[in-house]
C-alpha cells in the first residue's frame, strides 16, 4: 500500500537538516520577569539522604554516593529483604523514601509500611480501610512524601490513596486529625474542582510535593468521553486546607480558554498531570506536565483547537498556582502521546559557565530541553509539517514541535524493512498486516483502516522519567519501542435509543470508554491486556472492579447504578451475538459525546460532532511480540550539552526467547533508572525480572541480580551508618504482565 505520508516527511527532513546547519551553541540564559526570591533550604532536598520522590525535588534520580562503584559493585549482596505479605493486583511501583532511619513505601493495597532502614524490620504499617469503613483499595500508587513545618516538627507522611489524602505520624504510623475539609481525616480530591463532586473520578498514583507548607497535588483521571478535570491543586500541609488551582482545561476568562473550540453544554476532562510535578526552590516555581485532554487517544473532534495547557510544559508560582510560562509539545493530541514524567531540573554546566534547564521526556522518544526562566527552548526547534485527518468531525493541528535535537530516543515511523525478523513466522505474520494498513510518521492521524504508528502510546519514556548526572551533563533514560495501529470506529447514534437491550447500551458505554485498552469487542490488547470475551467473575465481582478499579484499569464509580448493570450485561454476553457486537455507522447524523448534564449518570449527548471508538491495539506478531526488529527496550545515555546520544545499548529481553537463543532483544520496560557518583547506573523494570547496574560511561552490564518478581519501580540509594545502600520493590505488575510479589529488597557491599 501507498504510505500517505512520505512525501510530507521528505520535505520535512529537509527543514530539519538546513535548521541544523545553522545550529550553534545555545547562549546564556535570560533574565527571568519575575524576581527571584531565596527561600529556606529542605534539609532533604539533596543528592544523599533519598527523602524525596525521584530522590530530590528536581527530579534528577542521581545520588552523590560512591562506596558502591565500578571496581566493587560485582561484589553487591542482599543485605536484607522485606515481603509485606499480599502479593497482588498491580505490584508494587513504589520509590521508596528514607528520612531519618525509617524507608517509607506504599503496596497494592496501598498500606503505607515505614521500615528500619538498616536492618528492613517492619516499624510501622498504616491500613486506609481502617478509615473507609473496611473497604479495601488497590492501585499503582508510586510513593508517599515526607513534610515537616519550618522548625523541624509536625514531621508527617502524607498518603495518597485513590481519591483521598492521610497525614500519618511519620514515626508512629497514627492518624493525624482533624485533616482536610471540615475538620475531617482526609482530603477529598474530589471536591475543590470545577465539577460536582460525585462525578468527579479521581487517583492519585505519583506522590505530591512539599513546598513550604504547601502540598501540590496531581492526580490521573479516566481517558474516555467521561472524563474528569486534571486541575493542579495545593492544600495546606499542616491542616489540609485547600489553598489554590490551577486549570489545566482554562475557564471562560482565563489564559488559553481561545484555544479550545468547546461546544455548548459540554463538560471537558483530562489534561491531567499523572507524573507529579517537580520544584525549584530557589525560584518559588512548581513545573508540571499535563497529558492530553479526553476523550482521549485517538478522536479529538468535540475538543477541535490546539487544547491549551494539554500536553504542556507549565512554570507556576508555587505559592499562588499562577503561570509563570509554558511551552506546548504537542498541538491537539490525537495519539495518547501523554507527557508521562514530570519534568527534570538540570543545570548544565558548559565551557561558558552554568545554564538551569527544563527536561521533558516524552512517549514519542523526543526530548526537549527549556530555559528553566524563559521556557524557550535550548536547543532548535522547528514547526515540523504533519498531515492532516482524513476522519469526519477531526482537525489535525497543520504542524507540530520538532526538536532538532537532543537526538531522537526511539524509531519514528516503521518502515517494511524495520519488521521483526526474529523468526520467519513471525516475519510472515507481521508482513501480511502491515500491507493491510497505512504506516505514518510520528504525528499521522488514525484512519478507519489504521495506521501503524512509532515509538506507540506505551513507547518512549514513560513515567519514571530519567536519572541525570551534574557531573558530565549526561541524562540516562530507559524506553520502549512497541508500534501501535491506530484506527477509528464510527458509533451508532441508536445506541441509546429507547427499547435497546442492556447489552446493546453496555456496549456503547463500553465503546466510548474502554476499546482504547480492551479491543473492540473486547478482543484485547495484547501482549499487555487479555480479552475479555470470557469473563468468569460473577456480577457482583465485574461491579466491584469497575467501582473500584483494578490492576492498570481505573475506576468507573461514576456510572449510575442502571449504566453499570448495561456495561455488565454486555460483558457477559456471548461475543458472538449481533446484539453485543458494535453497530454499523450510520450516515448524516452526529453522535455526540457525553456531557456532565442531566440525572446521576454523565449520559446526555450532543448532536454536533460526529463520534468515534478508538481502536488502538499494539502491533505484534503471532505469539505477542513487538512488530518491529528489535531492540524492543533500550536503556540510553543522552548529553544533554551537545544533544547527542553517547550510547544505546538493549534493556532485559524475553526469557522464552533468551531459550530459543533469541536474546539482547531488550523488552517492555516500566521503572526508572538512578546514577550514582560511583560512576553507576541502577535499574529493574525489564519482563526479565532482573536488577542491573551499568557502567555509566559505556553501558556495560557489570552486575545483575535475578529478582523474585518484577522490580517494576524507580531505585533508592541512601546511607544508614556510613553503609550504602540500593534498594528497590520487586513487585511484578499488571502492565507489563508478570508474577506478582511482595518484596522490597536491599542491597549493599559485604562488611
Amino acid at each position: 500500500m501507498t504510505r500517505l505520508t512520505r512525501r510530507s516527511f521528505r520535505m520535512s527532513l529537509l527543514a530539519v537538516a538546513f535548521a541544523l546547519s545553522a545550529y550553534g551553541t545555545a547562549g546564556p540564559a535570560e533574565q527571568a520577569a519575575a524576581t527571584r526570591t531565596a527561600w529556606p533550604p529542605d534539609r532533604l532536598d539533596n543528592l544523599t539522604d533519598w527523602g524525596i520522590y525521584r530522590g530530590d525535588k528536581r527530579a534528577t534520580q542521581y545520588s552523590s554516593i560512591s562506596q558502591i562503584n565500578t571496581t566493587n559493585v560485582h561484589r553487591l549482596k542482599v543485605a536484607w529483604q522485606y515481603n509485606h505479605g499480599l502479593p497482588e493486583g498491580p505490584g508494587i511501583y513504589s520509590n521508596a523514601i528514607i528520612v531519618d532511619g525509617l524507608l517509607y513505601f506504599t503496596t497494592p493495597r496501598v498500606n503505607v509500611i515505614a521500615l528500619d532502614a538498616a536492618t528492613g524490620k517492619e516499624v510501622w504499617r498504616f491500613d486506609p480501610a481502617l478509615y473507609n469503613g473496611g473497604r479495601i483499595f488497590r492501585g499503582r500508587n508510586r510513593g508517599v512524601t515526607y513534610w515537616e513545618d519550618e522548625r523541624g516538627r509536625n514531621q508527617r507522611i502524607f498518603a495518597f490513596v485513590r481519591d483521598r489524602v492521610y497525614a500519618i505520624d511519620a514515626k508512629t504510623g497514627e492518624l493525624i486529625e482533624p485533616f482536610g475539609q471540615a475538620g475531617g481525616q482526609f482530603i477529598d480530591l474530589r471536591r475543590d474542582l470545577p465539577v460536582r463532586s460525585e462525578l468527579a473520578d479521581i487517583e492519585v498514583t505519583t506522590p505530591g510535593t512539599v513546598f513550604e507548607n504547601y502540598l501540590i497535588v496531581t492526580s490521573r483521571v479516566p481517558e474516555g468521553n467521561t472524563s474528569t478535570p486534571g486541575d493542579i491543586r495545593a492544600y495546606n500541609a499542616a491542616t489540609g486546607k485547600f489553598e489554590w488551582i490551577f486549570n489545566t482545561i482554562p475557564r471562560k476568562g482565563q489564559f488559553g480558554y481561545d484555544t479550545w473550540e468547546f461546544e455548548p453544554n459540554m463538560h471537558y476532562g483530562g489534561a491531567n498531570v499523572w507524573g507529579g510535578v517537580t520544584v525549584d526552590q530557589q525560584r518559588g516555581w512548581v513545573f508540571a506536565a499535563p497529558g492530553s485532554a479526553a476523550g482521549e487517544f485517538i478522536y479529538g473532534g468535540s475538543r477541535k483547537g490546539d487544547n491549551l495547557f494539554a500536553n504542556t510544559v507549565l512554570a507556576l508560582n508555587a505559592r499562588t498556582g499562577e503561570r509563570i510560562w509554558h511551552y506546548q509539545i504537542i498541538r491537539h493530541d490525537i495519539w495518547d502521546y501523554d507527557l508521562p514524567p514530570a519534568p527534570i531540573l538540570a543545570t548544565i554546566t558548559t565551557k561558558s559557565g552554568t545554564r538551569d534547564v527544563v527536561v521533558q521526556l516524552t512517549k514519542m522518544g523526543l526530548t526537549f530541553v527549556l530555559d528553566r526562566d524563559t521556557g524557550k527552548p535550548v536547543f532548535p526547534v522547528v514547526d515540523l509539517p504533519v498531515p492532516p485527518s482524513t476522519v469526519p468531525g477531526e482537525r489535525a493541528s497543520a504542524t507540530q514541535p520538532f526538536p532538532l535535537l537532543p537526538q531522537p530516543l526511539t524509531r519514528l515511523q516503521m518502515y517494511e524493512s524495520d519488521i521483526t525478523d526474529i523468526t520467519p513466522a513471525a516475519r510472515a505474520h507481521v508482513l501480511e498486516r502491515f500491507r493491510r494498513h497505512e504506516s505514518g510518521f510520528l504525528y499521522t492521524p488514525a484512519t478507519p483502516g489504521g495506521v501503524v504508528t512509532m515509538p506507540g502510546h506505551l513507547g518512549g519514556a514513560e513515567w519514571h522519567g530519567g536519572a541525570y548526572d551534574p557531573t558530565t551533563n549526561v541524562l540516562f533514560v530507559n524506553v520502549n519501542e512497541l508500534p501501535t495501529i491506530h484506527s477509528l470506529q464510527p458509533l451508532d447514534p441508536d445506541n441509546l435509543a429507547g427499547g435497546m437491550t442492556p447489552a446493546r447500551r453496555g456496549a456503547r458505554i463500553y465503546n466510548m470508554n474502554c476499546t482504547a485498552c480492551h479491543g473492540p469487542n473486547r478482543v484485547g490488547n495484547p501482549p499487555l491486556l487479555p480479552p475479555l470475551t470470557a469473563v468468569t467473575l460473577s456480577r457482583d465481582g465485574i461491579r466491584e472492579v469497575l467501582t473500584n478499579g483494578r490492576g492498570t484499569m481505573p475506576s468507573f464509580s461514576r456510572l449510575s447504578e442502571a449504566e453499570m448493570n448495561d456495561v455488565i450485561a454486555y460483558v457477559q454476553s456471548d461475543p458472538s451475538e449481533p446484539s453485543s457486537a458494535p453497530a454499523a455507522p450510520q450516515t448524516g447524523r452526529g453522535t455526540g459525546v457525553p456531557t456532565w448534564s442531566g440525572g446521576r449518570g454523565p449520559w446526555a449527548w450532543s448532536t454536533t460532532t460526529p463520534q468515534y471508538a478508538n481502536v488502538a491495539p499494539f502491533f505484534v506478531d503471532d505469539r505477542g511480540y513487538p512488530a518491529i526488529k528489535p531492540p524492543w527496550g533500550t536503556l540510553n545515555a543522552l548529553d544533554l550539552e551537545t544533544g547527542r546520544l553517547l550510547w544505546k545499548v538493549p534493556l532485559g529481553e524475553y526469557p522464552a526467547l533468551a531459550a530459543e537463543g533469541i536474546g539482547n532483544t531488550g523488552s517492555l520496560n516500566m521503572g526508572g533508572a538512578v546514577a550514582t557518583a560511583g560512576n553507576l547506573v541502577f535499574i529493574g523494570a525489564t519482563v526479565d525480572e532482573k536488577f542491573r547496574a551499568f557502567d555509566k560511561h559505556t553501558g556495560r552490564i557489570l552486575w545483575e541480580y535475578q529478582l523474585p518478581a518484577g522490580g517494576y519501580a524507580t531505585p533508592s540509594v541512601y546511607t544508614i551508618n556510613g553503609k550504602q545502600y540500593v534498594v528497590i520493590a520487586a513487585g511484578g505488575a499488571a502492565k507489563p504482565e508478570t508474577r506478582p510479589g511482595d518484596a522490597i529488597i536491599a542491597f549493599a557491599l559485604p562488611d
